[in-house]
């Protein structure tokens, strides 16, 4: 078939196609104008390879350039002829644009910071949830073991007769006399108040008499033998006695008394289970030296007798080494009372008796705590050997509790403070109780010097030389020797403030804490220039 010439076409009389302007979009093959113009029925389109399908991509792609028109040579035999029916113009996979989707975004991104700051917060919260809770392990302790044996013995019967001594008590109305020692009383009252309390002194000197008082014993924790009031009145009506016998002219049986009662305070020196019969053996050693000094002063005993009463009344005097095993057993009993059973001790010496477990306290930390005692007493252990000038001791004062409530262990450092007011006076109370047995066996020289020499020592180092004393007492606060003025008749010592004033005479004698002083009894006029 000749086909009929056509005037060629220009750009602008083609109608848009394909890839052209703003035509749609066509299959290659309408672009070959022959293929166009052949019958319906003529029109054959080679097969094309079946590609397989492809993923989708996620990334735009440009798109491709249009294809050029195949040439009639480069056509391939086909298959397959065309249908009438109708084919959806479509392109192949590949040449599907489809629309770049942005990656997904993580819920994650926008919650960092918020789930920072909640770890954080919890963090701090656990952490203070652990300062409140959690608790010290246990330290060493080994150096606060009480180096005493045990006690084997079954039942003991001092505890009982110390209980019918104070029961058997009369009381007496000492108002009138209130802060006034006893032989300043009048002799009728002294008769009756001696009188009265007959079965008392009687069941003191049946308690003395027992060679041993077994202190170490498990039956002295049942109960604090040491709290009872009437304690006090015991040792007023000791005194009370010295002064009667002493008003008859029974100087041997007045000196007697006194020395009971100095014994008496030795006896309760080694009562460890509670720390109050320490304090109630300072307490009985201070009121026999006050009583010891009135007697001596005025006393008319020979030599021989006076050094029997100042050899016995030296061994009763209390001594540093003894607080210092006294501050082990108080470590021991304050560790009871804060864990119980959990302490480690023996059930039958915890306090009272009481083996049941202690409760829980908020803000109280047992162990934490209990470190708090032992540098305490370690610190109160280091320091009673020592002068007093030289330790915090003599300038004690009671610790206030500044501590903020509500702190992790708020309540323990308060439970500590209220306790240790109990032992840090010790020290102090016991360097005033030394100084006041110095000076009375210092007086006991004198006075010996005086019932045999016939004459006043001009100085202390003279009684060494005499034998009336072995070594010069010394003043436990200042470490030096006692001062001594022959011309006054005083003997002191320096006191708390570590200053003299050439002795302050006070009544009862040493009372003065400051200085305490006793007076020989006998002094020497000066001699005029």
């Amino acid at each position: 078939m000749i086909r009929p010439h056509t005037p060629p076409e220009t750009p602008a009389d083609k109608p848009a196609r394909s890839g052209e302007a703003a035509g749609t979009w066509a299959s290659p093959w309408e672009l070959d104008l022959e293929w166009m113009d052949a019958p319906k029925g003529k029109r054959i389109r080679p097969a094309e390879p079946k590609k397989a399908a492809t993923p989708p991509v996620h990334t735009p792609q440009a798109m491709p350039p249009p294809v050029a028109a195949s040439s009639p040579a480069q056509r391939q035999p086909v298959s397959e002829v065309e249908k009438d029916d109708f084919i959806p113009r479509q392109a192949p996979p590949s040449r599907l644009v489809k629309k770049a989707q942005p990656p997904p975004r993580g819920e994650s991104e926008a919650s960092w910071p918020t789930l920072i700051i909640l770890s954080m917060g919890l963090l701090a919260f656990v952490f203070i949830i652990w300062l409140y809770v959690d608790d010290q392990t246990p330290g060493l302790d080994t150096d606060f073991l009480v180096n005493r044996p045990v006690d084997q013995a079954a039942t003991i019967q001092t505890p009982e007769k110390l209980r019918k001594l104070l029961g058997s008590l009369v009381p007496f109305d000492d108002g009138q006399q209130q802060g006034t020692p006893p032989w300043l009383w009048d002799t009728p009252t002294l008769s009756r108040v001696v009188q009265a309390n007959g079965l008392a002194l009687e069941n003191l000197r049946d308690l003395l008499e027992d060679a041993d008082w077994h202190p170490a014993h498990a039956s002295w924790h049942a109960a604090d033998p040491c709290v009872d009031p009437r304690w006090r009145q015991l040792m007023v009506l000791k005194q009370a006695e010295a002064a009667y016998l002493s008003r008859r002219m029974q100087e041997d049986s007045a000196f007697t008394a006194a020395i009971d009662l100095a014994e008496l305070g030795w006896r309760l020196e080694q009562l460890w289970a509670w720390p109050s019969c320490y304090r109630q053996a300072l307490q009985a050693q201070a009121l026999a030296s006050q009583t010891m000094a009135d007697l001596l002063r005025q006393t008319r005993l020979p030599e021989a007798t006076l050094r029997q009463f100042q050899r016995q009344f030296s061994v009763c005097q209390p001594t540093a080494e003894m607080l210092v095993g006294a501050m082990s057993a108080f470590y021991v009993h304050e560790k009871k009372l804060i864990l119980g059973p959990k302490s480690g001790e023996s059930l039958d010496t915890m306090p009272g008796g009481v083996a049941l477990r202690r409760p829980g306290r908020l803000f109280f930390k047992p162990y934490e705590t209990l470190q708090h005692f032992a540098t305490a007493f370690r610190q109160i252990k280091a320091e009673v050997p020592s002068p007093l000038a030289l330790t915090s001791e003599v300038r004690l004062k009671e610790s206030i509790n500044s501590e903020a409530s509500y702190q992790p262990n708020s309540s323990g450092l308060a439970y500590y403070h209220q306790r240790m007011r109990l032992y840090t006076p010790m020290p102090a109370e016991l360097g005033l109780a030394r100084a006041r047995a110095n000076l009375i066996i210092t007086l006991f020289a004198v006075r010996r010097c005086i019932a045999e020499k016939k004459s006043v020592p001009a100085s202390l180092e003279e009684l060494r030389t005499f034998n009336f004393l072995l070594d010069v007492p010394v003043d436990p606060y200042s470490g030096a020797p006692l001062f001594y003025n022959r011309t006054s008749g005083l003997i002191w010592s320096v006191g708390r403030d570590l200053k003299s004033a050439n002795g302050s005479p006070t009544e009862p004698p040493m009372s003065d804490a400051m200085e305490p002083t006793v007076e020989v009894g006998i002094a020497v006029a000066a001699v005029a220039k």
